[in-house]
């Protein structure tokens, strides 16, 4: 039985809206700190059920064995891990600029040891670039780039490679 279907679209509804907010840059917006707290949410979640979509669809990838069909499903769970990896590097810096804010005292205690303090200065200084705003709007951008590729492919696998034009234009360009 292939599961697979039922938890794509959450990892794609997620990131998809996720990406869109990251790309609305209102300074008015910015600033208010709700808006920090439903991206991170969003962009957890989002990983989530990715993990749950990867795993569903190596699963759901050995249903077959038409060697046509293991070539679309290659490159669509290429692409799903690619989309999984833009959105996780932005996922562990929001987590990181979180814990920095929020957990302060926490860390203060945790980072009394040099080797972990060392270790999450370099974090940290990896998370301030990440969440400077043209580098998130990049890695938003590539992410929704990423699951809408992703998303193409599985929609050629499940119903053909001519069913509308974008899928048509993702299948033409990484499979054929």
């Amino acid at each position: 039985m292939n599961i697979h279907p039922i938890f794509v679209h959450f990892p794609v509804a997620l990131f998809t809206v996720y990406a869109i907010l990251e790309l609305i840059r209102f300074k008015k917006i910015l600033v208010r700190r709700e808006w920090f707290y439903i991206k991170l949410f969003l962009v957890v979640a989002g990983i989530v059920a990715a993990k749950i979509a990867l795993a569903t669809g190596e699963m759901a990838e050995h249903l077959s064995n038409d060697p046509t069909f293991h070539k679309i499903v290659e490159i669509h769970s290429l692409w799903a891990n690619i989309t999984t990896l833009i959105f996780s590097i932005i996922a562990i810096a929001y987590l990181i600029s979180w814990i920095n804010q929020d957990l302060s005292d926490f860390m203060t205690r945790l980072e009394q040891k040099k080797i972990i303090q060392k270790i999450w200065t370099i974090l940290t200084n990896i998370q301030l670039f990440i969440m400077k705003s043209w580098v998130l709007v990049i890695l938003a951008l590539s992410g929704l780039f990423a699951v809408t590729t992703t998303g193409a492919l599985g929609a050629s696998i499940v119903y053909g490679p001519t069913v509308d034009p974008v899928v048509t234009f993702f299948y033409q360009l990484f499979v054929h």
